[in-house]
């Protein structure tokens, strides 16, 4: 289910994709996930304004993300 339509992005061997987990709708291909920490100090101290988790993508497929971001079952991530 996706809040709008969804975008499409492309990952391949050169060109690896970071999204936010709550734009992630799904995924189809050769493609490897991890989880990504985006924490660093400002972060930390509060001043960072990023997620403090991020889904990298690498291989060769598509990525469906949708446009605004829904909240995840585990609420903020």
């Amino acid at each position: 289910m996706s809040d709008g339509p969804a975008v499409v992005l492309r990952v391949s061997s050169q060109y690896p994709l970071t999204v936010d987990p709550g734009a992630y709708i799904a995924h189809q291909g050769n493609v490897r996930q991890s989880f990504q920490s985006g924490v660093t100090f400002r972060t930390f101290m509060g001043e960072g304004g990023g997620e403090a988790f991020q889904i990298r993508f690498e291989g060769d497929g598509l990525v469906y993300v949708q446009p605004s971001e829904r909240n995840t079952i585990a609420g903020d991530v």
